[in-house]
């Protein structure tokens, strides 16, 4: 295979010098980072003779009274690539890359580097498909699999000279958390793309008999399904031009958008109020309490990020380790937490991350001591204690009746008994080598009912005395029996109708922040 005879046919056929390149499969870096200077090694007199004819334009020519004066400089229109349609033409870069810094001026990250990314109209691949199988019929021993991507080889390209301009260095997708992708447009994408419904017709047929389901007649999986065994031949006959028809307008870049990836911080909070949801109360559109755990949190987060309200609702999400009810209070070392940072412009400092710590505190009803940067690997950490974490409550609950076991006069007055309180420190249903005491079984909530499934689950106290509960019991519940729907209860135990006055969490047993 000889690879200055592919470089000068693709040449010949319309193709610009990174697009001659990536059909000699060329998948270093390196060969586009230099355009120029690669495509120098492959080209032969005749391609150099082509490359500097350049199309006369008469249409901007001036008119002067003074003969003598030279004719104003003429700025030439670039030979349009006929695969790539202009993407990987440097003469095309100019708007991409004022429109990149227009949007890095107002979003103002502070990373170091960048990744890029592109979206490239559906045509170009028909172009390539058909310049490839044209190789093939014309080159000995060449394979249209060796082709370079053009996401990759503009990458290479575009991305290098990029660089200088927003003054950042390119580097992947995986290690730099700053993505650029930029999105091109080409006019007459969705007209060239019809002769598919020739060459695949039974496809498109398919498609069309099935539109509630296939929305967009041409998408890039669909367009790929259709070339995937066509032939030369079938190109032909379905356009003169055998789909790699000169180009009159290149591919516009039409939009640019730039996203940092998410950045996380790790806590614990501490609830004070027994009138505070831990997440936005709202029901039929009309908000319950005035304000949440969530809220109280997120607001200086939000403050040091110049978010609104709304950016805030969108770009900050909570992931708590449980959670306690509205009148539950949430004490000791208090309840995990991690804040999820959308698209954010920077990391916050540890003053910053202090200086929100206070204000939260300041509210009175939520204390936060620390927040630390964590990793997004963290949170499974988080979503593992709520299998395996244990929390301590403190309830205090109400005998509400006389006990089977009192021996009193029923008409006196309902006391707690010395004999209630060996019975319920005392009790235990499962076999002395069970690390916990109790064993019940738990329906659901018919408070939480509307949010979680109805199940029956088995749940475990691992000490009444000192009263550490295992992750996923509802105490209210388990104090007064829930019309049976959790036994046995502590109302049970006692013989006796029993409720709860005032329940506090505190402590939530899992090791958290990780730093």
């Amino acid at each position: 295979m000889n690879d200055k005879n592919i470089f000068n046919f693709c040449k010949q056929a319309g193709c610009c010098d990174t697009c001659s390149l990536r059909y000699l499969g060329l998948k270093s870096p390196t060969f586009y980072e230099d355009i120029k200077k690669s495509a120098q090694r492959y080209k032969d007199e005749k391609t150099e003779v082509l490359d500097s004819e350049k199309p006369p334009d008469d249409s901007n020519k001036e008119t002067t009274d003074d003969c003598d004066s030279p004719p104003p400089a003429k700025k030439l229109k670039p030979n349009l690539c006929v695969v790539c349609l202009g993407i990987l033409q440097e003469e095309t870069w100019n708007d991409s890359f004022n429109m990149v810094k227009e949007v890095l001026e107002r979003k103002k990250y502070t990373s170091n580097t960048f990744a890029c990314a592109l979206s490239s109209p559906i045509a170009t691949i028909l172009r390539e498909k058909a310049m490839a199988l044209r190789l093939e019929k014309e080159i000995l021993d060449y394979y249209s699999n060796i082709v370079t991507p053009l996401k990759e080889a503009w990458k290479w390209s575009f991305g290098t000279k990029l660089a200088p301009v927003i003054d950042k260095k390119l580097d992947s997708g995986a290690v730099s958390p700053l993505l650029i992708t930029f999105s091109y447009d080409y006019l007459d994408d969705l007209q060239e793309l019809e002769i598919l419904k020739k060459i695949a017709a039974p496809l498109f047929e398919s498609r069309r008999q099935q539109h509630k389901r296939f929305a967009t007649e041409f998408t890039r999986r669909v367009v790929e399904q259709a070339l995937q065994n066509v032939t030369v031949d079938a190109l032909k006959a379905a356009s003169e031009s055998c789909c790699m028809a000169p180009v009159d307008t290149a591919a516009k870049c039409v939009s640019v958008v730039c996203t940092h990836s998410p950045l996380y911080l790790g806590g614990r909070y501490i609830k004070l109020s027994r009138d505070l949801p831990q997440t936005p109360w709202i029901l039929s559109g009309k908000r319950v309490m005035p304000s949440s755990v969530q809220e109280i949190i997120f607001q200086p987060i939000a403050d040091l990020y110049g978010m609104s309200e709304a950016e805030a609702e969108t770009r900050l999400k909570l992931i708590a380790a449980g959670r306690e009810d509205v009148d539950v209070r949430c004490l000791g070392q208090g309840r995990p937490f991690a804040i999820e940072i959308t698209d954010p412009q920077r990391q916050l400092t540890t003053e910053e991350l202090e200086k929100a710590c206070k204000l939260i505190s300041s509210t009175g009803d939520v204390i936060v001591r620390t927040l630390v940067p964590i990793v997004k690997d963290d949170l499974a950490l988080l979503k593992k204690g709520e299998e395996t974490k244990t929390k301590t409550y403190e309830a205090i609950c109400i005998k509400l009746t006389c006990s089977e076991f009192d021996q009193i006069d029923p008409n006196a007055p309902i006391t707690v008994t010395d004999v209630d309180l060996k019975r319920i420190n005392t009790y235990r249903n499962t076999p002395l080598s069970n690390k916990a005491r109790i064993e019940i079984s738990q329906a659901t909530p018919i408070r939480v009912l509307h949010r979680r499934p109805l199940l029956t689950r088995i749940r475990h106290i691992i000490d009444v005395h000192a009263t550490k509960v295992s992750a996923g019991t509802y105490v209210k519940e388990w104090v007064h029996g829930e019309l049976g729907r959790t036994r046995p209860a502590l109302a049970h135990i006692l013989g006796a109708r029993a409720d709860l006055l005032a329940l506090d969490v505190t402590a939530v047993n899992l090791a958290w922040p990780p730093y």
